[in-house]
């Protein structure tokens, strides 16, 4: 009897170590995240600083438990802003990998066979710090998604509509970009909304990738009477026809869409009449949540920190957390399609997608400029929302 109750006490102890060991592999199985990002190459100047910050998030997120009980780990490849490579990139992800999430932190001319490999596999694509892709809009793509801030489309119109509101005077508007066709957008519609609130047109100058001096192109909307520029591009074809203007003497306003560069910018040139719209908060604002964020940013060596990276980390943790566990790609798409993401203090409203518009329904500015005597940026207009779907039919 007393063998028969030890072998059986065996047994149930057995049972119940493999139990929890079953558990404990179950609890540990991560939700698994691909990322394509140019994370060296030319294009890693704009783009490394928010893979830097999005995986301090995700280390954060870890290190506190996961998801759902569960760890998050991202496969990070670099693309370095060459189609061919963003394109072998999500193949390998989605088919060796076997990610639930594909996101792309990288230049528009990765989009298409990323997109490809997304719609193939029918795996969610999040674009987080690369520019708003036109399917993401409504009627919005069922895989494509995106939580960046800038989008030309709506940075073009507001930027015109805060210089008009802005000037006492007859504006007479200077427009800058580089040659690439998202930038045309921003700068066309720009130039079409300016027509329409009466705003003259004085010159567009467009830069190709290669140049290298942007005193022609300056000296161009300065000989044209500009007393307005508007410039949307990456960031150096942004700021390189200001910086050429202030050496010509030019005494206009200047506004430019706000990247991660912006804030050194700012207190380098100590110029007053730059202006920057943006749609995620600067750091020298010295908000809570923003302190909250280089402390972060400190524990895990980051040492740029561009916020765009951040808010994509927030997506794809509150995403995870709608679709629990197991997360299958159906089930993903199908939480992401009617999700709130609220990054307080870095936004102005939360990102809410629906099924048909997977840009949001909400779009929210705010301008800064350089305070001299304050030695900061500070608000030249504050948070504004723009209702996305009203907008989408102005601009039609």
């Amino acid at each position: 009897m007393a063998q028969i109750l030890k072998y059986l006490g065996s047994l149930v102890l057995i049972v119940t170590l493999g139990s929890a060991i079953s558990a404990l592999a179950q609890t540990r199985e991560p939700y698994k995240v691909g990322m394509s990002a140019a994370i060296t190459g030319g294009p890693a100047t704009t783009y490394a600083p928010m893979v830097e910050i999005f995986r301090a998030y995700i280390s954060k997120v870890n290190d506190a438990g996961g998801v759902n009980g569960h760890p998050i780990q991202v496969i990070y490849e670099d693309d370095r802003g060459e189609p061919a490579r963003a394109g072998t990139n999500a193949k390998k992800l989605v088919e060796q990998d076997q990610v639930a999430l594909l996101v792309n932190t990288s230049i528009s001319a990765t989009y298409k066979p990323v997109i490809a490999t997304a719609r193939d596999s029918k795996t969610p694509l999040l674009f987080g710090g690369s520019v708003c892709p036109e399917e993401v809009f409504p009627p919005a793509d069922p895989l494509l998604f995106c939580s960046t801030s800038f989008a030309a489309l709506f940075d073009g119109d507001f930027a015109v509509r805060f210089i008009r509101e802005s000037s006492k005077d007859k504006v007479r508007l200077g427009l800058a970009l580089m040659d690439i066709p998202i930038a045309r957008v921003g700068i066309n519609t720009a130039e079409a909304v300016g027509k329409k609130l009466g705003i003259e047109i004085a010159d567009k100058v467009a830069m190709p990738p290669t140049v290298v001096d942007f005193t022609p192109f300056a000296s161009k909307l300065k000989d044209a009477g500009a007393n307005w520029v508007f410039a949307w591009s990456p960031w150096p074809w942004e700021i390189g026809p200001y910086e050429a203007l202030v050496k010509l003497g030019w005494q206009g306003n200047y506004i430019l869409y706000g990247f991660q560069p912006l804030e050194a910018a700012f207190a380098r040139l100590n110029k007053e009449n730059l202006y920057a719209l943006s749609g995620i908060a600067l750091l020298g604002e010295g908000l809570p949540e923003l302190k909250e964020i280089q402390a972060v940013a400190a524990k895990y060596g980051v040492s740029r920190i561009d916020l765009e990276g951040w808010v994509a980390g927030v997506a794809v943790h509150e995403t995870l957390k709608a679709c629990g566990w197991p997360c299958s790609r159906e089930k993903l798409q199908s939480a992401m399609s009617g999700i709130s993401i609220t990054v307080k203090g870095v936004k102005g409203g939360p990102i809410r997608w629906s099924r048909d518009n997977h840009f949001r329904t909400e779009q929210w500015y705010k301008v800064y400029r350089w305070d001299s005597a304050k030695g900061r940026p500070v608000a030249a207009k504050d948070w504004t929302r723009v209702n996305v779907e009203q907008k989408l039919k102005e601009l039609k």
